[in-house]
């Protein structure tokens, strides 16, 4: 028989472990008719009338974005606003930010929160955009993207523990700023999970052969803002992106590279340091395409060259590297959009390519 005690006890546990905060908070995902009641300042000074609309048919997930006029609608005090920033978040405090965001027309965009603590101002500012900011803010880009853009900001890192308690939309100079899917999370990882919920609750994307090949080369990007949107972008259009990732996908073998046709290599070798452009190009081509076999034929022949030819190996091999990081990139990033969509007929290529990526390491 479990005594009186026990029982509040296992009851008070249950109610806590219930009462648990969420790892992701949605600041705003669809619920314009909540939000743009509440952005009841516009402009520089707050008292100019700034479109702030519902928009229902560019959106990056769910049925509704805000699409914003120049130059702002913001609240300094948005209503139950006081998140709490913190480096190594508790239950009820958070890390990191995820947006998504495109502008309409030239001209910069910029998204601002305001604090309660350490005090009360408009402490947090992202921006993208030519020109220098017109207050202090954390440079992104130096263009605003004219397509959505998924962006994830690690509050912490980059200003420190504070609290948010309000919000500015600020696109300016000309043209509209469309804002949507802006989530706090404890981690990258519990982000990553909402935003996959949230693309795969949408019909898929359609996408054409030129906007697969245009988001195949940004999966290989160095910048994690380029990279991560080509990869939500294939989730979203996980219907036309599936056979192509797995049409175009190479899973490296981490033995030794398969033999080269060494007369083959030394005639490219000796056509990638010709003086004409084209020959040379022509012949870089064809040496990456033979694979990892080349690299010691390539580093022997820039060691033993002179001049130019030299100079123009030592390129060869750079690039090769460079592929090389791109590739790397390019396979993680896969491998995320193969996890998240979760298809049945690609499930054995992400095993392989788990199993590649976890050799590597």
């Amino acid at each position: 028989m479990i005594r009186a005690s026990s029982l509040l006890f296992l009851l008070g546990s249950t109610l806590v472990a219930h009462a648990a905060s969420p790892a992701v908070v949605e600041l705003f995902e669809d619920d314009t008719d909540a939000l743009i009641p509440q952005l009841t300042m516009g402009g520089l000074g707050g008292s100019e009338d700034v479109k702030v609309t519902a928009e229902k048919t560019d959106v990056f997930t769910g049925k509704t974005a805000l699409r914003v006029g120049v130059m702002q609608r913001f609240n300094s005090a948005i209503k139950d606003w006081d998140y709490q920033i913190a480096e190594k978040p508790k239950d009820g405090e958070f890390r990191y930010l995820r947006f998504a965001w495109k502008k309409v027309g030239d001209g910069p965009i910029m998204i601002q929160f305001h604090t309660r603590r350490p005090t009360a101002d408009w402490l947090i500012r992202y921006y993208m955009g030519p020109d220098v900011p017109p207050w202090a803010a954390k440079v992104l880009a130096p263009q605003a993207p004219a397509d959505w853009q998924v962006i994830t900001c690690d509050l912490f890192k980059d200003f420190g523990p504070l609290s948010l308690s309000g919000i500015a939309f600020t696109p300016y100079n000309c043209g509209d700023g469309l804002f949507d899917h802006l989530l706090l999370g404890r981690s990258i990882a519990d982000l990553d999970k909402a935003t996959a919920a949230a693309l795969l609750k949408m019909p898929a994307r359609p996408l054409d052969e030129a906007q697969l090949r245009q988001l195949w080369s940004e999966l290989g990007s160095a910048d994690d803002i380029v990279g991560s949107t080509a990869q939500w972008s294939l989730v979203a259009g996980r219907k036309d992106a599936i056979p192509f990732v797995m049409k175009h996908v190479v899973v490296p073998n981490r033995k030794e590279p398969p033999p080269v046709d060494e007369a083959k290599v030394e005639s490219l070798i000796e056509q990638a340091t010709h003086f004409r452009h084209l020959t040379r190009e022509a012949a870089v081509d064809e040496l990456f395409r033979l694979g990892d076999g080349i690299v010691p034929h390539l580093r022997r022949a820039a060691e033993r060259a002179e001049g130019p030819a030299k100079e123009r190996l030592q390129a060869v091999l750079v690039r090769w590297a460079g592929r090389a990081g791109e590739d790397g990139f390019r396979l993680r990033r896969c491998a995320n959009v193969l996890r998240t969509v979760d298809a049945h007929e690609s499930r054995e290529l992400l095993g392989k390519i788990e199993k590649a990526l976890g050799d590597e390491r």
